[in-house]
């Protein structure tokens, strides 16, 4: 159940789509470039809209809970825009034989309905701020729990739009209930429906109704291993329908050829990577690390050297936060993620795929198995260049950060889908173009 893209703003689809669509037809009135007839330029303008917010929904461009634009969800909406207007017109042109729109004016009206619709989210916000309108959460759980959904809301900057309200269910004040609130229910505070009619009869009027567990989910992106065990983890888990599965084959089988094409491509910036190591630092350029692939295989891991020759002399070491090991090159490289692009390699072979749970070194695998529980559960999925907790969590430098990145790796791997994967590249690329990926 995902909360976000009916409560976020106080507007659902309904409205996202009329901004859509009413920002495209703006383009075509304002830009006298159109040369389509209307009534293709209206099926167009809609037909576009309907697979545009379709596609926003499946990449989680709505799943936000702050006003402020993140680059991640602007490099998503720019990705989105110009697919769905291409397939559009690619459908319309085909049934009606006509031409339509050129592809440079759909580039142009892409960058201006982007431009326009980050502006109307970051209006309705300020609009719902200076009126004071705020969600409420009207909770029934356990006090531990009330502090945990507290500090996360703080922790997300949503306190000034998202109202936390306990309510006392045994007494007559629960009736009140309002049909606008959000009801936060837990297993442990509401262990029998059948003392709490209101509850029963808020689901019976269309009230969300959520668990605070699932809730907390949301917010943090992760699961949490303090409430967590494998039968639990598997009755969370997304359905892995036919569509899903198809894909995730189709992924293993196509991934090797598009680390070849990548590969070629990329060999200029890999070439001259290579020239800069040896010439700050000398041999070796690259690295290799003997690593955990999928169900527990070891593989030999091709990164580019960003440490000193004898980072690694007195035995493995975790990385820390401005590890003096990591060279002045090493550091950049890091920031931008190019030290792993190596690992092509190991995706031609078929060891890596390009977004799974990084794989894990043998001898910290050993020790963080006997002390993290579920930690196995990691092995279950090919391991990526890039993953969910990579990206929201960065390396781990003691067996706490692990636990953190565990929880990360299990949420992917417990919705892993295609929109997962997308989400997590998009994130990558934010990433790289903040410089701020790597230690």
């Amino acid at each position: 159940m995902n909360l976000s893209l009916e409560r976020r703003f106080g507007f659902g689809r309904q409205a996202d789509f009329l901004v859509l669509a009413a920002s495209w037809f703006a383009f075509g009135s304002l830009f006298e470039t159109v040369q389509t007839p209307a009534p293709l330029f209206t099926a167009w303008v809609f037909l576009t809209t309907a697979l545009l917010v379709l596609l926003l929904d499946a990449i989680g461009y709505f799943d936000r809970y702050t006003p402020q634009p993140e680059l991640s969800s602007v490099l998503s909406l720019l990705i989105a825009l110009p697919l769905s207007a291409f397939a559009a017109r690619w459908i319309i042109a085909w049934m009606s034989k006509s031409p339509l729109i050129p592809y440079r004016e759909v580039l142009r009206a892409s960058i201006w309905v982007g431009v326009v619709f980050e502006l109307s989210q970051w209006v309705i916000f300020k609009i719902h701020h200076t009126t004071g309108r705020r969600w409420t959460l009207a909770t029934c759980i356990l006090p531990e729990e009330l502090d945990a959904l507290r500090n996360q809301v703080e922790q997300s900057d949503a306190s000034w739009w998202i109202q936390v309200q306990p309510v006392n269910v045994s007494t007559e004040q629960s009736a009140q209930l309002r049909g606008h609130e959000t009801l936060v229910i837990s297993r442990g505070a509401v262990h029998d429906l059948g003392n709490y009619p209101q509850f029963l009869m808020a689901h019976l009027r269309g009230q969300r109704i959520i668990d605070v567990g699932q809730l907390l989910k949301e917010f943090r992106c992760r699961l949490d291993l303090r409430n967590a065990d494998a039968w639990t983890f598997l009755l969370s888990s997304m359905h892995q329908s036919f569509l899903i599965r198809f894909y995730f084959n189709l992924k293993a089988l196509f991934e090797p050829f598009f680390a070849l094409v990548l590969l070629f491509a990329l060999s200029p910036l890999l070439i001259t990577v290579a020239i800069a190591i040896y010439i700050t630092s000398g041999r070796p350029i690259l690295y290799t690390q003997e690593r955990l692939g999928y169900r527990g295989q070891q593989f030999p891991l091709f990164k580019f050297r960003t440490m000193s020759v004898k980072a690694e002399d007195t035995g493995p070491q975790w990385t820390q936060k401005d590890d003096p090991r990591v060279t002045g090159l090493g550091r950049l490289l890091r920031k931008t993620r190019i030290d792993e692009l190596p690992q092509l390699l190991n995706v031609l072979r078929g060891e890596l795929s390009f977004v799974g749970p990084r794989p894990e070194r043998p001898e910290f695998y050993r020790i963080l198995n006997e002390q993290i529980p579920l930690f196995s559960l990691r092995l279950l999925v090919r391991p990526g260049i890039t993953g969910w907790a990579q990206v929201l969590q960065g390396y781990a430098a003691s067996i706490e950060e692990c636990k953190t990145k565990l929880e990360y790796d299990l949420y992917y791997v417990q919705n892993m889908s295609p929109a997962l994967d997308v989400r997590t590249v998009v994130n990558t690329l934010a990433l790289m173009i903040r410089g701020n990926s790597g230690q």
